[in-house]
């Protein structure tokens, strides 16, 4: 539900109660939780230069150890495919999120307008990464996550964690709390303070038949539905607040008077929709009795998934981008922070993604969102598809036939860790149609030693204190030209993890917390830079710098 005004009318009327969480089990929005840690950390971790994956990890290990202070068992949700009724609704989203992108590639980091963050692009892989290294129970679902967090919340009689605003609608046992009065970082005798809302205390104060809910929510606003009422509910609000909290403070006061006597559930909803409408002359609309459908009874999204494919799914084994594409046939490339005066940087990567469509899809042509210039547009893509004798041979033949065009590139890794093997394995996209120039190639490649350097280096070394060092100086003068290069690289080596994915991790996969730090490499992007950390090197790291340099060249 995106009503930023609801959570205000709560706090503003108390409608949460003051609570300490310890010892008992909680329910976790995933992606709400990997989206406040990424944005609320303090000290801010990077958006401009391509992302902090070091610093994020950081930040989701101390609040699972906070947890686990507090005798509080976690159980993480993860959203899946996205519904195919969204589909407007998802579109516009990018396309404001891509407006934020380009602020926050224009403007200084300070000097970003509140609220406008992006999310860099390894985020989610680096955040599954952590639950398995943890043994926390989690579970990617294959469509949306909330009809399972609630179903999951209720069972258990555990209360529900995110900042999903639609669980102020849903009807949860124990209750919702927001993430941003789960005050983690202020825990005291092994206590979180935080505010926990329940949907009956909301009703009781607004004296309003919770049966009336989801009808509150289709009206105010949500991803199916809003109610164009040209601020008739605000003018008749005698609420003090800004427009957004009296449009909300009318409609609220407006259902809690509907005649209700002797109707079921079913037929107040109808009612009181019928009522709403009928208020501002609006006709009978099945949109919005869908949206009410939602969430009177929220219901998993199924999807024609072969079985290998869903289990590896929720095990988090294989990423969700297959769902959309198996399902619809669809990507929606998320919003990157880049130089918009060049071409996106998901070009640099797009004969991977003809080859992950063509094993998913047998051939045939996929839909694209993508930014193309300053706009999202969408694309069809013809995925790339092995001809029909070999498809005859046995399947794991055909799957080495596809990896040819990038193991062909690995001959020359013998010296290198296998956990590094797969990141060098994305040089090999640089060859492809559609790069960058010669000078962005070598930018990458560069990159891409420098940060395998220091990630095999010991970590209280006098190399890698000289590293934190640069880290925490910050990026001064970023340039568009390495910010885009790196942002091709991320997407290189995201799509090429994923398609390893589906092969079934013939390479071993990097650790992707260790893979990127956007302000340590846009730092040792500087040649004088790199070339004064070089004298710090000495014996066998000098010789392991030699190696890498070797293999690069």
């Amino acid at each position: 539900m995106e009503v930023s005004a609801l959570k205000k009318i709560i706090d503003d009327f108390c409608v949460s109660e003051e609570v300490n969480i310890e010892k008992t089990g909680l329910i976790i929005d995933g992606a709400a939780l990997y989206y406040s840690l990424y944005y609320n950390a303090d000290p801010k971790l990077d958006q401009r230069c391509g992302g902090d994956y070091p610093g994020f990890k950081d930040e989701v290990c101390n609040f699972f150890k906070t947890l686990q202070d507090c005798e509080v068992t976690p159980y993480v949700f993860l959203d899946g495919g996205s519904d195919p009724d969204k589909r407007k609704t998802l579109v516009s989203r990018l396309k404001h999120k891509l407006k934020k992108a380009k602020t926050v590639a224009e403007t200084k980091p300070d000097a970003a307008p509140k609220g406008c963050n992006v999310l860099p692009p390894l985020v989610k892989d680096v955040f599954i990464e952590i639950l398995k290294e943890k043994d926390i129970m989690f579970e990617q679902c294959l469509g949306e996550a909330d009809p399972v967090i609630v179903s999951a919340a209720n069972q258990n009689q555990c209360a529900v964690l995110s900042i999903d605003k639609d669980f102020y609608i849903f009807e949860v046992h124990k209750g919702f709390l927001h993430l941003d009065n789960f005050e983690w970082k202020s825990k005291e005798d092994e206590k979180i303070p935080a505010k926990l809302y329940t949907r009956s205390k909301f009703c009781e104060h607004f004296k309003l038949d919770p049966a009336l809910m989801p009808v509150f929510a289709s009206i105010a606003g949500n991803d199916y539905s809003i109610l164009e009422d040209r601020g008739r509910f605000a003018r008749e609000s005698s609420s003090p607040g800004e427009y957004s909290i009296k449009r909300l403070d009318g409609m609220l006061n407006f259902l809690s008077k509907v005649n209700l006597d002797g109707l079921n559930d079913s037929q107040k909803r109808e009612r009181a929709l019928s009522e709403a409408l009928n208020h501002v002359g609006k006709k009978e609309n099945q949109t919005f009795k869908l949206a009410i459908q939602k969430y009177v009874q929220p219901e998993k999204k199924c999807f024609e998934l072969p079985t290998w494919v869903s289990k590896k799914v929720e095990r988090g084994e294989l990423t969700t981008f297959v769902i959309s594409v198996l399902d619809q046939k669809t990507m929606m490339l998320p919003a990157l922070v880049e130089d918009f005066s060049q071409r996106s940087s998901y070009t640099a990567a797009y004969r991977i993604r003809q080859y992950f469509y063509g094993l998913l899809t047998g051939g045939q042509i996929c839909t694209e969102y993508d930014r193309d210039g300053k706009e999202i547009k969408d694309k069809r893509v013809p995925s790339i598809l092995l001809s029909s004798d070999e498809q005859k041979q046995l399947k794991l033949q055909r799957l080495h036939k596809v990896l040819r065009l990038i193991m062909k590139y690995t001959s020359a890794l013998e010296n290198i860790p296998d956990e590094l093997k797969l990141v060098f394995v994305t040089a090999a996209t640089l060859m492809l149609p559609h790069q960058p120039d010669q000078e962005d190639k070598l930018l990458l490649v560069s990159g891409s030693v420098s940060l395998n350097l220091c990630l095999i280096l010991s970590v209280e070394d006098e190399f890698e204190r000289k590293m934190k060092a640069l880290k925490d100086e910050g990026v001064n003068n970023w340039q568009p030209r390495v910010a885009h290069a790196f942002s091709q690289w991320q997407c290189c080596m995201r799509q090429s993890l994923h398609l390893n994915q589906l092969l079934c991790s013939p390479l071993p996969e990097p650790q992707c917390a260790r893979l990127y730090c956007g302000p340590l490499l846009h730092r040792l992007a500087d040649e004088d830079t790199i070339e004064e950390l070089q004298k710090t090197l000495r014996g066998e790291k000098k010789e392991l710098y030699d190696n890498l340099k070797t293999v690069c060249h």
